[in-house]
């Protein structure tokens, strides 16, 4: 009779802890603002480091422009080299 008094009054406390503890979930938020916080620090890390790099290139390219653009003057009355224009017949 002790025996199953006892089984019972632990099988209940047991219940009843674990009811407790279901009904107050722990908070994540500390977990979720540290994970929010250092996403958004990296993030602007990354944002800096591309802003460096963009002004980098930017200098790069000032002291020695990989692309001219002096040569790009394509009118209609630079002579073609011997060559007959090209005439799309499909109109």
């Amino acid at each position: 009779m002790k025996a199953g008094l006892c089984t019972g009054v632990l099988g209940a406390i047991l219940m009843l802890t674990t009811l407790n503890a279901a009904q107050d979930p722990k908070p994540k938020s500390d977990t979720q603002k540290h994970d929010q916080s250092s996403a958004m620090q990296r993030a602007i890390e990354f944002e800096r480091y591309k802003d460096m790099a963009a002004a980098r290139q930017a200098r790069l390219e000032a002291k020695h422009p990989s692309v001219t653009y002096n040569n790009a003057d394509r009118s209609k009355t630079d002579d073609l080299q011997g060559r007959k224009p090209v005439k799309d017949t499909k109109k």
